[in-house]
């Protein structure tokens, strides 16, 4: 059988999508054949990932057309014939995708769009704590992907591969690929500042007060990891110490991911970057803002923890990018450093 994903961003989601591969092969087998469709600039986090054949990228950011990614799709077609389109992402996207392929089996992922609108609706604090993730359907979407598809499997072999997937050396669902070791001296911490939306961003300074504490009261080295866009990193530069590196700007993806996969701990915002170190099996230390863990994206690991504010206002969107309407960010500003800072030290066993 030939599958072919579809997941066109975000780089979080798509990293979460190992699982369902990973599901997969413990399913259906070595035999079974895996490609993805994502945005180019995703690419890397899969093109070498051993249970993922094929990587199709689609670059709308250097102007290819629908039917460029069309003829990619349909020269593996011809190589190899794809049996089943799994739609990973249920927006207007991949429907057109399926859309185009209407002769191949389509199954999509239920994203609970009307579950996650109903909790950003709730504005009571005593209500929202009668409800937990599972009665929005809102497990893990690690959980939920699993939880959605199994039933496309009837058989009993199918069912007790799940199960065994589920209890075995995958526990931690999500992988990537190993690479090549990034030169950081010494045993280090990732600090993950950006995210994706302005609003889901921890305050910078905060992250700078915190590595003035960690590096006083620890002996670990501390690395900032974020896109060369994200310029407001540039505060870091005051922080004088031969243990601290700022590496803003200065690593593609395929390093960031060679510098997350060796970190002791991770500490960043409900972003792509964690989402990476829990698919190397590192602690990650997740920050939630205006979304909330409820939606389904609180780290899985066992050795994860978040931070999340309760609040009548909270969550605002399902996405984190609404402004908010408040006069201060208080569901970021109310998490304090020294709140991160005790979490970050007992997940690091305070060396």
């Amino acid at each position: 059988m030939h599958i072919l994903l579809v997941r066109f961003s975000s780089m979080g989601d798509v990293v979460l999508q190992t699982a369902t591969i990973n599901w997969l092969r413990a399913l259906l087998g070595p035999e079974a054949k895996f490609s993805f469709v994502t945005a180019q600039e995703f690419v890397s986090l899969l093109d070498t990932h051993p249970e993922v054949d094929h990587v199709i990228g689609f670059d709308r950011r250097k102007g290819e057309k629908w039917k460029d990614l069309v003829k990619k799709i349909d020269d593996l077609d011809n190589k190899e014939p794809i049996d089943l389109i799994l739609d990973l992402h249920a927006t207007l996207r991949s429907f057109r995708l399926k859309l185009t392929y209407w002769n191949i089996p389509a199954l999509t992922v239920d994203k609970r769009r009307w579950e996650r609108f109903l909790l950003t609706k709730i504005k009571s604090v005593k209500l929202k704590r009668l409800f937990n993730s599972r009665f929005f359907g809102l497990e893990t979407q690690v959980e939920r992907i699993l939880k959605d598809f199994e039933g496309v499997f009837q058989d009993g072999r199918a069912k007790r591969r799940t199960i065994d997937f589920r209890k075995g050396p995958h526990q931690e669902l999500t992988s990537l690929s190993e690479l090549p070791v990034y030169p950081i001296p010494g045993e280090y911490v990732v600090l993950a500042p950006s995210a994706s939306f302005l609003y889901k961003r921890w305050p910078v300074e905060s992250f700078v007060e915190l590595a003035k504490k960690l590096l006083n009261e620890t002996s670990y080295h501390y690395v900032v990891l974020a896109g060369p866009d994200d310029k407001f990193c540039d505060v870091f530069n005051e922080i004088q110490s031969d243990r601290f590196h700022n590496l803003q700007g200065k690593t593609s993806l395929k390093q960031s991911m060679s510098v997350l996969a060796h970190a002791k701990l991770c500490i960043g915002n409900d972003s792509g970057m964690n989402h990476i170190a829990e698919a190397y099996g590192v602690p990650c230390l997740t920050l939630f803002g205006p979304t909330d863990p409820k939606f389904g994206f609180a780290p899985h690991g066992s050795n994860s923890r978040y931070i999340s504010k309760e609040m009548f206002c909270k969550p605002c969107s399902t996405t984190g990018k609404t402004p908010c309407y408040r006069d201060k960010l208080y569901c970021m500003l109310d998490i304090s450093v020294d709140e991160v800072k005790t979490n970050a030290l007992e997940m690091m066993g305070a060396r």
